[in-house]
């Protein structure tokens, strides 16, 4: 079953609701910026391909705070390939904190056989767009054309029905990522294809001991 989701002007708002309607656990998308809020688990996603990029913070460079933060921090999640830049960046935060989890995990797609079958036009508002596109690269999914918003971008119908115009024209079919088609309300998701991923975590029954022990 689909976990609520609060979506109110602030965040301090969105947990006064979760509250009130009984929620035991929140879990905020993007939240360590929002320092009013005392968090019982700080987790920090990087991209392997990204990691701490230049250094620079937004726009300047892919960090949304200083590096350093990561002080502050219980948990850092490394996702995709591990190489030697990821290795070095591990070597870096553990300077920083030497006591904070590092975990692994790789993004694993899953109904991408119907889909290899079609030809798309896509379009997403994630933080790094570049991952969709060449994940579906990699699957072998034919698209003609990537349509990019920003990220957490909540669409409109104006934008979808000028994206189904599109998609008519170029003779193909609609495809976003899960965390998109989500986004979209449900009476605006018909003939709007989605890819399917799951989280697959290394060392899964270490990181959900550690949770557990936090909460």
């Amino acid at each position: 079953d689909a976990l609520p989701i609060f979506f109110e002007k602030t965040r301090e708002l969105s947990l006064t609701k979760a509250e009130q309607e009984k929620a035991k656990i929140v879990i905020f998308d993007d939240g360590l910026q929002e320092k009013t809020i005392n968090y019982d688990l700080k987790i920090v996603c990087f991209n392997s391909l990204k990691l701490d990029g230049n250094g620079l913070i937004i726009p300047a460079g892919p960090l949304r705070e200083n590096l350093k933060s990561i002080k502050n921090y219980d948990i850092v999640l490394i996702n995709g390939n591990i190489n030697k830049e990821s290795k070095n960046f591990i070597n870096k935060i553990k300077d920083i904190n030497p006591d904070i989890k590092i975990f692994t995990g790789k993004y694993i797609p899953k109904n991408y056989s119907k889909l290899k079958k079609k030809k798309f036009l896509v379009f997403s508002g994630i933080g790094n767009p570049h991952t969709f596109s060449d994940t579906l690269k990699s699957l072998k999914i034919k698209f003609n054309e990537y349509e990019k918003f920003p990220d957490h971008y909540q669409y409109k119908e104006p934008d979808l029905q000028k994206l189904k115009e599109l998609a008519k024209l170029k003779n193909c079919e609609l495809l976003t990522t899960e965390k998109d088609y989500l986004r979209i309300k449900k009476s605006l998701r018909k003939n709007i294809n989605f890819l399917k991923v799951e989280l697959s975590i290394d060392n899964e029954k270490e990181f959900y001991k550690y949770i557990n022990q936090k909460l």
